[in-house]
């Protein structure tokens, strides 16, 4: 199942999705294909805790592979401490769509992060955001079963965004209305607490950039 939701600027900047498995992955490209979406995001390893969440979807290597009448290349593939970061390239008939694939792997499931990696998920969230916006189509977003961490990652990029351009956020309204598009979006309490964390983090980043941008400014003036 899956559902486009609404984002800071866009009415569906999202698609809200369950993790493909080896019965849906055919569908999963199609979607992707049709939808032109040019960013995934991954926030499950395929296996946790000796349970499978998720079908590994995409080629093992640079081989082509078919998906249904999808083709899907693995173009490149990257590794950071906490998430990968591949390339493929899609090909139907005479189309062909590049797109990029981020898998946060510290992440776990009806969980968060750590709070010592509060710092990575922002730094994460930041490169899909950018990713995002150079793409300006829906983003796709999932997890194993596409709503908590999913949500909890759709929340913070929606506050991340908010926050640069105001002075107050709602995260209760916020997951109140997002929930409205997908039920128990951010899933547990130990998600709804780990956001409010990373907006501190936020809010003190913005404030000690606005006290630097004063002190420059002050600097200027005097020379």
């Amino acid at each position: 199942m899956c559902i486009c939701t609404q984002g800071y600027k866009t009415p569906q900047e999202y698609i809200a999705t369950q993790g493909p498995l080896p019965e849906t992955r055919n569908d999963f490209w199609k979607m992707i294909l049709q939808e032109k979406s040019c960013v995934i995001v991954m926030l499950t390893q395929c296996s946790e805790r000796r349970r499978v969440k998720c079908d590994h979807y995409w080629p093992f290597s640079d081989e082509p592979v078919l998906y249904g009448e999808i083709s899907v290349e693995l173009l490149s593939e990257s590794e950071a401490p906490e998430w990968i970061v591949r390339k493929f390239r899609l090909g139907y008939a005479d189309e062909s769509q590049d797109v990029l694939h981020l898998n946060y792997t510290s992440w776990p499931d009806h969980g968060v992060p750590t709070v010592n990696a509060i710092e990575s998920i922002l730094q994460f969230v930041s490169i899909v955001r950018q990713q995002a916006g150079r793409s300006k189509t829906p983003v796709t977003v999932h997890c194993s079963a596409g709503v908590g961490r999913t949500g909890t990652f759709m929340a913070l990029d929606r506050l991340m965004q908010h926050i640069r351009e105001h002075e107050f956020t709602d995260i209760l309204g916020l997951v109140s209305e997002m929930r409205s598009h997908r039920l128990s979006m951010v899933q547990t309490e130990e998600q709804y607490v780990f956001i409010h964390q990373c907006v501190l983090l936020m809010w003190q980043k913005k404030k000690q950039q606005s006290l630097t941008s004063d002190v420059i400014y002050e600097n200027a003036s005097k020379t």
